[in-house]
């Protein structure tokens, strides 16, 4: 089997992690993967072809890179599937399968689409833009062979547009990496390398640093909580113009609230140095706006921390419990959930145990069903 797929940049972020990892499934079982990008694929295999296209411009962001992939990667995708002999073009999100559906188109070949959330229900996509992203994922469905999205909610919303072809929509859930808790047991090092005396309290929360990550609900939680020895480490960074803006906004906020000296922002983390952190964390917390499924939470979860997010899709089908979300907009609501975690012993428990049941419904391996359920019947499959 001869595989192509496309993503023009590896970035920070869970969604680029998945699409390594998508690509790893494949050359683990022999499979050639041919990858178009604008930037190096960082994998380097025997079967692994990575095709580039030379771009003039120095940046790879912005609506301008987003232009030039849209006008040239589809032909691009039609002379290396023809060229390579391709049997199956698989699309990472809405906009490659947008893309790839004008090479599915010439060539001749099925399409599997693998969606990370819905792009419009992204709060930064709105007013006229919508529309065109709107088309955008319309187009790319209608192609798609078969989709497979990582939560309820992306799943139902795709199935009301496919109707009548219900089979060929599934549901995988993203999971816990294998954690190995020998190489980040407990210490005080990782407090101390902060400022976080022995007997602080500490909620972490990570991730890209963004609007839609909703950290001033957080902060302003934390304004509300009558302790002296509670902390957040904010762990991760942001990678646009408007992220740095937005992370100067919450030093302001936290220096305005008076509590700038128990606000600790990170740089990002590697996964075994984030892991170190939760470890000597007491409580993860993920206010999201938005959401596909958060692969910080499970990484949370699989180093046994208790975690409290917010009542959106991606994180509702991880925690699952009332006792363990909150509503996104409402800081005393989590002031009042984060003071019982700490004042309450039986209550702490409780939503312990509760994250422990969470947990267990994530650990499988992801490469295996991944690659199960993009090939299964899929070379045989008729329109």
């Amino acid at each position: 089997m001869k595989v192509l797929t496309a993503m023009y940049t590896i970035k920070k972020g869970g969604s680029y992690d998945r699409f390594l990892m998508m690509i790893e499934a494949f050359l683990e079982r022999n499979v050639e993967v041919h990858c178009l990008s604008l930037t190096p694929i960082p994998i380097n295999h025997p079967l692994f072809y990575n095709h580039k296209i030379c771009y003039p411009l120095k940046t790879v962001n912005g609506y301008l890179i987003k232009l030039f992939v849209v006008s040239f990667f589809p032909w691009w995708a039609i002379w290396i599937g023809w060229k390579n002999r391709i049997d199956l073009i698989i699309a990472f999100g809405y906009l490659y399968a947008f893309i790839q559906s004008i090479s599915k188109f010439f060539i001749k070949k099925p399409m599997v689409t693998l969606i990370r959330g819905s792009l419009t229900h992204n709060s930064a996509i709105k007013g006229y833009t919508l529309p065109l992203f709107k088309f955008v994922e319309n187009i790319g469905l209608r192609f798609s062979d078969r989709i497979i999205t990582n939560n309820e909610t992306s799943m139902n919303e795709i199935l009301n547009l496919k109707k009548g072809k219900e089979k060929n929509v599934q549901l995988l859930y993203n999971n816990i990496p294998l954690i190995n808790k020998k190489d980040i047991e407990s210490n005080l090092i990782e407090r101390e390398k902060y400022g976080i005396p022995k007997e602080g309290r500490v909620l972490v929360t990570a991730g890209i640093i963004n609007r839609g990550k909703n950290i001033e609900t957080i902060i302003k939680s934390i304004s509300r909580i009558k302790m002296d020895n509670l902390y957040l480490l904010v762990v991760g960074e942001g990678f646009t113009k408007a992220d740095i803006h937005y992370r100067d906004y919450l030093k302001e906020l936290a220096e305005k609230l008076k509590i700038d000296s128990k606000v600790i922002f990170t740089r990002w983390l590697e996964k075994e140095d984030l892991w170190k952190i939760f470890k000597v964390s007491d409580l993860f917390v993920l206010p999201s706006l938005n959401e596909g499924m958060p692969n910080a939470m499970l990484e949370a979860l699989g180093t046994d921390m208790v975690c409290l997010g917010s009542n959106i899709p991606g994180i509702r089908e991880i925690l699952h419990y009332d006792d363990l979300m909150f509503e996104p907009t409402n800081p005393e609501e989590l002031a009042l959930k984060t003071n019982r975690c700490f004042s309450d012993s039986k209550y702490y428990q409780k939503i312990y145990e509760l994250c422990q049941e969470r947990k267990k419904l994530f650990l499988f391996d992801w490469k295996q069903r991944a690659f199960k359920m993009i090939t299964e019947g899929i070379l045989t499959f008729q329109d």
